[in-house]
């Protein structure tokens, strides 16, 4: 490990340090804004609760890979548990753990937030050249022919049986060798996300990294100068053992959509829409049974989507819903699978002949970010009847597809386990009421919570990424979105993230 990375369970370097500018999160909007300030000649220190894993230190395994890649080691979900809501806590953020989709900011959502959001400033022709950029830091490319999996090939049979469209997405893999396990890191260090590409441009350019380091609490966010107190972790990242100070005139937090609005929160920062507007883009999966060979769990997990119930345009943004194929690693399929115990074992035995996909439905800003007075932090999140008939409609879709690629049967996990043997009637999907804790509901693109808004009366940061009521506290994340910006936030956490970055450099001069 270079000095430019400091893993603080190691020991403390310093029990106070002064920056210029302090980012709290290494993921796609941290890094990139390290590397853009840093190259502007800022001095720039960024704060990374999560350790540094590479190479073969991926190990594959679902219990050790999760307990250190994920927030609350995969275990995060909303106050009802209705859905887990995974984050990356790791050097490069969510770009390990991901599933490597590159999905631009379609310009109707862009025309979206300028109408509706009054976001003038985030215009398609502002935008695009840094929408070209995230594409080219990401050496975004499409699979070829050979790197769809069995998985992703039979979803695009059903989508072809059908007559519906569907396309192959850009992902920014190069070399894969197809290990399947993107979920908990590429032991190949084939992912071109922040940690191969961002923060060691960041680095040549003088920014710094501390390991280990949780930010619990930033004092003084209205003065020029801001004091962030810092928590050291043990090397499991379990534990507190030790704190420091970080003196820095700005701030910036690209922790994710639910902890930069928590930290706000604990900081006492922001106004009343600070963690409100929270959207979570709940996944329902779905799985099938074939009677052939599927192997889901090698290869590209996801690289086929069908997009014909998808819609978008600059009244209301992106709305329907998306159906794409996806694979894992055995302990997070047998957590979707409708059946448990002996019977859910001996469904785990038909395990290479799995197929699934995640329905992915653009919601309304229907969550929170909230603190307790325990202190405790808490998502809340309601879903209105409207998105529960997309669910619906979804799983119909995706059943539909499955069964006219050739599957034996289509299950929809939950309490009350549905499975279907003949796709001429699809009825009891209907009956789905999709109460608490009954479906297992995945998040992976959380935005919103600190709204990016022209006046502190519809947001809570201006659309320079600022904090409102604060100096030089700003987001440079997917907290900020209005809306949601894509299928996949990647490459619009990019984006977003220069764009501001390059806007703060020039206010910085």
């Amino acid at each position: 490990m270079s000095d430019s990375i400091i893993d603080l369970s190691r020991g403390l370097p310093k029990r106070e340090l002064s920056v210029e500018v302090c980012i709290i999160g290494s993921g796609c909007g941290g890094a990139t804004a390290a590397w853009t300030l840093a190259s502007a000649g800022k001095d720039v220190l960024v704060l990374e609760e999560g350790g540094d894993y590479t190479g073969l230190d991926l190990t594959q395994r679902d219990g050790a890979m999760y307990d250190q890649l994920y927030m609350e080691r995969g275990g995060r979900s909303t106050s009802d548990l209705s859905i887990t809501v995974l984050q990356g806590r790791v050097l490069g953020g969510g770009g390990v753990i991901n599933a490597c989709d590159v999905v631009p900011i379609d310009d109707a959502v862009l025309r979206h937030w300028q109408t509706r959001h009054g976001l003038t400033d985030f215009s398609p022709e502002a935008l695009a050249p840094y929408r070209d950029r995230a594409l080219a830091d990401l050496s975004a490319n499409l699979p070829s022919e050979a790197e769809l999996n069995t998985n992703n090939a039979l979803l695009r049979e059903g989508a072809r049986a059908l007559g519906w469209r569907g396309e192959v997405m850009l992902h920014n893999r190069v070399g894969c060798a197809g290990t399947g396990t993107c979920l908990i890191g590429c032991p190949l260090d084939a992912k071109r996300n922040p940690r191969f590409v961002a923060i060691p441009a960041a680095i040549e350019a003088g920014a710094r990294f501390l390991l280990r380091a949780r930010a619990v609490r930033i004092e003084g966010g209205d003065r020029e100068q801001k004091t962030i107190h810092v928590r050291a972790l043990d090397p499991l990242g379990h534990r507190e053992q030790g704190s420091l100070v970080v003196r820095a005139k700005v701030v910036v937090l690209a922790a994710n959509a639910v902890a930069s609005a928590e930290l706000l929160l604990r900081s006492g920062l922001g106004n009343e829409h600070t963690g409100r507007h929270l959207s979570l883009q709940p996944q329902l999966p779905v799985s099938a049974i074939f009677d052939r060979e599927v192997r889901f769990f090698r290869g590209i997990p996801q690289s086929f989507a069908v997009t014909e119930h998808e819609r978008v345009d600059e009244a209301s943004g992106l709305g329907g819903f998306r159906i794409e194929s996806i694979g894992g690693t055995p302990g997070i399929v047998a957590s979707m699978l409708p059946k448990l115990g002996h019977e859910g074992k001996a469904m785990m035995t038909r395990y290479p002949n799995l197929a699934a996909v995640l329905c992915l439905i653009p919601d309304g800003p229907n969550g929170r970010v909230r603190l307790e007075s325990s202190g405790r932090m808490r998502i809340d999140y309601e879903t209105p009847d409207e998105q529960r008939q997309r669910y619906r409609d979804a799983a119909k879709a995706a059943a539909r597809l499955f069964f006219a690629a050739g599957a034996r049967e289509v299950h929809v996990a939950g309490a009350r386990p549905l499975i279907l043997r003949n796709g001429a009637d699809l009825a009891p999907i209907d009956g789905l009421r999709f109460e608490a804790a009954t479906v297992p509901f995945l998040s992976a693109h959380q935005q919103g919570s600190v709204r990016f808004a022209p006046s502190a009366k519809d947001g809570a940061a201006d659309p320079d990424g600022c904090v409102y009521g604060t100096r030089d506290v700003y987001v440079f994340d997917s907290s900020g979105f209005p809306t949601t910006s894509s299928s996949h936030t990647m490459a619009p956490i990019l984006t977003v993230s220069r764009y501001l970055a390059e806007k703060l450099v020039a206010r910085l001069g």
